[in-house]
């Protein structure tokens, strides 16, 4: 494994290291592994960092080093060129954004790994809204809103032996510095620059989404990250379609039940959807 101070690169292009810790200011040079860590305010998550300038998928390789044991560790890439989020999907990863995997190992059963995808999600919230000062809510089951816009989502990976949870790998994806323009427009997509009015201090950023993760993870199951992951939902009291492999329905969202499932209200009728991809339709709004 290569020291601390030598940045991994897949290319082996050399890379600036870039200076200044406020959020709100210029960000334009690259991420730096010894930068991130000397400002790092976690006990274990991150404290192993493995940083590159390309990789072909965070999340594949942060799944190869969890079948070997690395709880904490993180893998954060400058820009990947095979990401992927929900439904093999493809992920966008340009320069600038921030894409990143963390392994984890919950000694949790198998059925309440929606835990910390809960916890996760919520996590990012929190360091956006209090680094920032941005509204970031959550539209289930895993993407990061800003004003009705996609900045960021969540993709969990896990490997169960047996009813227990073995490990998750959980890859984070948030459009810092980029530009969403190109993206296609049913992806109604933002980022935190387009949203600030000017680039953000990554690292900042970074450090303080890891700080939120450990404390976020270190109470999944609670009833406080319950409370407050349902509070930021914005998908409840939403009129969506929900497409899954039974189907599809169109309904109103009246709740979000302990573990993660969707009320939702079909024709009188009470529906619990526990999985599917969610679209946000015209009609009712939550008050």
């Amino acid at each position: 494994m290569a020291s601390r101070n030598q940045r991994r690169s897949t290319d082996g292009e050399a890379q600036a290291m870039s200076s200044g810790h406020d959020p709100r200011g210029n960000d334009s040079d690259s991420l730096d592994e010894e930068r991130i860590l000397s400002g790092l305010e976690t006990r274990w998550l991150g404290r192993d960092l493995l940083l590159f300038d390309r990789i072909v998928s965070t999340n594949e390789l942060a799944s190869s080093l969890a079948r070997k044991g690395s709880r904490g560790s993180v893998i954060l890439a400058e820009s990947q060129t095979g990401g992927r989020g929900r439904l093999s999907r493809s992920w966008e990863s340009p320069p600038g954004g921030i894409w990143m995997s963390l392994i984890l190992e919950p000694d949790i059963p198998l059925a309440l790994a929606y835990q910390i995808n809960m916890a996760v999600c919520l996590a990012a919230c929190r360091a956006i809204s209090s680094l920032l000062g941005l509204k970031a809510g959550i539209k289930w089951p895993n993407d990061i809103l800003i004003g009705g816009r996609k900045v960021g989502g969540i993709l969990m990976e896990i490997q169960a032996n047996g009813e227990r949870l073995e490990y998750a790998v959980v890859g984070v994806g948030i459009n810092a510095n980029i530009d969403p323009s190109p993206f296609p427009g049913e992806w109604m997509a933002t980022s935190l620059s387009q949203e600030m009015g000017s680039s953000i201090c990554r690292t900042a950023l970074i450090q303080r989404i890891l700080l939120e993760m450990e404390r976020a993870y270190e109470s999944m199951g609670s009833e406080e990250i319950y409370d407050e992951w349902r509070q930021r939902s914005v998908t409840l009291g939403r009129m969506v379609r929900i497409s899954a492999r039974s189907g599809e329905v169109v309904g109103e969202v009246v709740d979000l039940a302990r573990d993660g499932a969707l009320m939702l209200r079909i024709n009188g009728d009470l529906m619990r959807v526990l999985e599917g991809d969610c679209i946000h339709l015209r009609g009712l709004e939550r008050k």
